[in-house]
């Protein structure tokens, strides 16, 4: 659907934009060194690297989703934060949180590990339904925003959920044939005050001035 360059191009503002909103010091250009160039640019701490590193490996598997039509189920979340957060965290990657976990600064309490897997599958139930209606660019924005606030007040891992989420963002928009939403980390406030009070109208408009800036980028790998 796009070119090769745009999808590694793609892949390092995935990488370093998602991985910066939760905190990772690496640069655009940092990153880039280290995806494409395959060179580690300075002294940095392995969490940090790995990170980063796990998007190369990650691209290539959303991609051949991509191209199969795989539909979002609970395995492939389970897959998705699995490839996100090796050699990453504590807690062992693609199992569910098995203890309560909370969100700094939020007002709602996430889903109980109990409920996890209840909770998932109606998500992707009502994703699936969603979809079958959708028809224009706006409509599908719409459901993946709304899927997107969910499922991060569902919080179905002990850690990485923001990366899984605004990753299976993507992939929801390249699987459904629109521009990807790449969130960007100069706008993690605004980002964050719509996940904190679930503003889905807002959400809405902020990915699509997200989507109208994508396509000028995908513009510019065209010509």
């Amino acid at each position: 659907m796009y070119s090769d360059l745009y999808y590694d191009d793609l892949m390092v503002r995935m990488a370093h934009h998602s991985t910066a909103i939760e905190g990772n010091s690496l640069s655009q250009g940092e990153t880039k060194s280290i995806l494409i160039d395959r060179i580690v640019p300075r002294v940095v701490e392995m969490r940090e690297l790995y990170e980063v590193e796990n998007y190369g490996d990650f691209m290539p598997v959303m991609l051949a989703d991509v191209a199969n039509k795989t539909p979002i189920d609970i395995e492939l979340i389970k897959k998705y934060h699995e490839l996100l957060c090796k050699k990453t965290i504590e807690h062992v990657p693609g199992k569910f949180k098995v203890v309560p976990n909370n969100v700094v600064g939020a007002d709602f309490t996430p889903t109980p590990p109990y409920r996890v897997v209840t909770d998932l599958e109606e998500w992707r139930r009502n994703l699936a339904t969603q979809m079958e209606y959708a028809q224009d660019n706006d409509t599908i924005v719409e459901v993946i925003c709304r899927q997107h606030l969910t499922f991060e007040r569902i919080h179905p891992f002990p850690d990485v959920n923001g990366r899984v989420g605004r990753a299976l963002m993507v992939y929801m928009c390249l699987l459904y044939g629109i521009t990807p939403i790449v969130i960007t980390k100069e706008l993690r406030k605004e980002y964050m005050m719509y996940l904190n009070t679930a503003n889905i109208a807002g959400m809405v408009m902020f990915c699509k001035r997200l989507q109208e800036a994508e396509k000028e980028r995908i513009a510019s790998f065209a010509e």
